[in-house]
């Protein structure tokens, strides 16, 4: 027999145990709430125990149990009628191992958003658009997995509130219990951060700076862009902090609040006589040319979307726009804003990427102007060669801007706010692997950028940079003093001869090869360091470098490898072949690799992290971590100088 319960917050619910109804036939609509008491999690789950079937038949919400990436997990399918292809949200099996007796499942629908609550804590979500797909359903349940003494389901024709989730999981000291047994400690951002949560990561990064504080808007991103049928369900998150060290987390700044919004995609925050707009793009989930939009706030914390609204028109493709940053120019009086997009019919084939550029007088009607840059990349998609989340700023007499391609942040200067833009020897700030850099200023006259590292597919995590500038207008990159990861003290330094000629010294070594290879070691290395150490080629030297994690006589690990000839450093494996060159983990047109210089080394976990002479950096996430312990220094057709070598463990 079904049962209605009168507590609070199940008074409106329709409840019953396994035993008592394996089926039951009730009204659906948007929103709608379950809850699942599931007693046994001990066992390996495996296919469906509980089901939503329309009235002919077909599923609406099943939970069942599989393999996910070769590991036991928890999966809920949801079905509207927007397309035949669920939505899918999960939870690793593993997450339910914190604690003995039941667990509580809710999955939440409110209509923009779907959520998968274990034991309280939100650990996965979705944004479903249409309605589900059958007005009435019946449940199904497979009753073993639930003894008849503790098995529950209840149903609601509402959204439960967060606070009722709380009350049916046992409470505020439960949650917060699970929560940490579930996500663990809860970190604060800062180098190499990931958002609080499972699956979840940093896209696109968008900083902004005002009245002494330093603000990190990004993408917050689910299932590396696959959410939402693909098209990303991006939303604008938010951090800031005063010192770059101790952070406060913000609410969602642009939240997906409607159902036509596939993505909040990137753009910029600029602030103008009291009010901070924050301008950005909607990839639309019907595929619809993507608008720009504008949202507004008095407080640079709450943000409410407005009636702005920019398109495109000739001689603009108007289904590309997106990315949008605006500025003003002091001698017109007008604002500029930039767009990502391309020409609807270049001189070119497959080259029209561009920004395109419209002026206004008030932040709110804008007019399109002639193209701000063509930089006549390819792009085959053609929305490939387009330049990707631009930068405009000024600094020291210079103006600067910046778009990505491939994901590679390049720039240009100019000594006036509209050009004509100078392309520098070396133009891009870091490797293939800090995605979309874009910048902020910070207190002190700095400047400081912001990336992502993807991981398995689109987002990972935040890298950051302090941008620096040269004399003669040209830039290039650091790691942010303040960010440094906590560290232990120095492990003591006995550097011994692996190969070939060898010569130790009190801070380090020589390594000499006239022809051919040697190397000298390190033993006994913890995985994550911080390594940082003095190198001085020999004139004419081939190649130099480091080996980290690697173990053998030289047999694995992963080599940063030095050409001064070539002007390029790189990471790769120690077995790769000398024609491959890697491009994806390497820097070009660094300048005086033959002069001595320092190195500041990060490992930490699968991330490697270079600096070379406070001058240029390069980030990559390597395919597979290895577990040696053993540094080596090398030299090919030539010698090396390494001096100076501290290593300091993680912490």
């Amino acid at each position: 027999m079904i049962t209605e319960h009168t507590n609070s917050p199940l008074a409106d619910a329709v409840c019953w145990t396994p035993a008592e109804a394996p089926s039951h036939e009730m009204a659906l609509g948007k929103p709608f709430s379950i809850y699942v008491r599931v007693s046994d999690t001990t066992a390996r789950w495996s296919g469906v125990f509980l089901e939503l079937l329309g009235l002919n038949g077909a599923p609406i919400c099943r939970l069942f149990g599989t393999l996910l990436a070769a590991q036991p997990a928890l999966v809920v399918e949801w079905w509207t009628d927007y397309t035949e292809e669920p939505l899918r949200l999960s939870a690793p099996l593993a997450l339910l191992d914190h604690g003995a007796g039941g667990h509580d499942l809710i999955v939440r629908y409110t209509g923009p958003n779907l959520h998968l609550f274990v034991d309280g804590v939100l650990v996965d979500e979705e944004w479903p658009a249409g309605v589900l797909r059958d007005a009435r359903g019946c449940w199904r349940a497979d009753a073993p997995l639930w003894p008849e003494e503790s098995g529950a389901v209840a149903c609601w024709t509402r959204a439960l509130r967060d606070e009722e989730i709380v009350t049916l999981c046992g409470g505020a000291d439960a949650v917060t219990e699970r929560t940490l047994a579930i996500l663990g400690p809860r970190k604060s951002p800062g180098q190499y951060w990931r958002p609080y949560g499972v699956n979840t990561s940093v896209g696109d990064c968008m900083p902004f700076f005002y009245a002494g504080r330093f603000h990190l808007f990004y993408l917050i991103d689910r299932h590396h862009h696959s959410a939402k049928w693909g098209k990303g369900a991006h939303q604008w998150a938010h951090c800031s902090t005063e010192d770059l060290v101790h952070w406060e987390e913000h609410p969602l700044t642009i939240p997906i609040s409607e159902e036509w919004e596939g993505s909040i995609c990137t753009g910029s925050v600029f602030f103008w006589k009291g009010v901070f707009y924050a301008f950005y793009a909607v990839r639309t989930i019907d595929g619809s040319p993507a608008p720009v939009l504008a949202a507004t706030s008095t407080d640079g914390i709450h943000f409410t979307k407005t009636p702005t609204r920019v398109t495109l028109a000739d001689p603009y493709a108007g289904g590309g726009v997106r990315d949008p940053v605006p500025f003003h120019d002091e001698a017109s009086g007008l604002f500029h804003l930039l767009v990502t997009t391309r020409l609807e019919h270049p001189a070119l084939a497959l080259r029209g990427g561009c920004l395109a550029r419209l002026v206004s007088k008030d932040l709110q009607q804008w007019q399109a102007s002639e193209p701000f840059i063509v930089p006549g990349e390819p792009g085959d998609p053609v929305w490939v060669g387009e330049p990707e989340c631009p930068d405009y700023f000024s600094w020291h007499g210079w103006y600067y801007l910046l778009f990505s391609h491939h994901g590679v942040a390049h720039y240009r200067k100019a000594r006036s706010p509209l050009g004509p833009w100078q392309h520098p020897k070396c133009d891009a700030f870091d490797g293939r692997q800090a995605t979309v850099l874009k910048s902020a200023p910070f207190t002190g006259d700095r400047r400081i950028g912001a990336a992502f590292v993807g991981q398995g597919g689109y987002a990972g995590q935040v890298v950051f940079r302090e941008i620096i500038q040269h004399a003669d207008g040209t830039l290039g990159t650091k790691f942010p003093a303040e960010m440094t990861l906590p560290l232990a003290a120095p492990l003591p330094r006995t550097v011994t001869a692996l190969a070939g000629e060898v010569t130790p010294h009190d801070s380090g070594c020589v390594v000499r090869a006239e022809m051919g290879f040697s190397a000298a070691v390190l033993d006994d290395l913890p995985a994550n360091y911080r390594l940082t150490l003095r190198v001085t080629p020999e004139v004419g030297t081939h190649a130099c470098g480091i080996c980290v994690r690697g173990s053998g006589a030289y047999a694995d690990g992963h080599e940063l490898r030095i050409e001064p000839y070539r002007e390029k450093i790189g990471w790769r494996g120690v077995l790769t072949p000398a024609y491959v060159e890697e491009e994806q983990a390497a820097l070009y047109l660094v300048e005086s690799l033959d002069r001595p210089f320092t190195l500041e080394v990060l490992l930490y976990d699968d991330l490697l992290d270079v600096c070379i002479d406070s001058r240029r950096t390069l980030v990559v996430r390597m395919e597979s971590v290895k577990p040696g312990d053993r540094l080596f220094f090398f030299a090919q057709d030539g010698s090396a100088s390494f001096s100076d070598i501290c290593v300091e463990p993680l912490l």
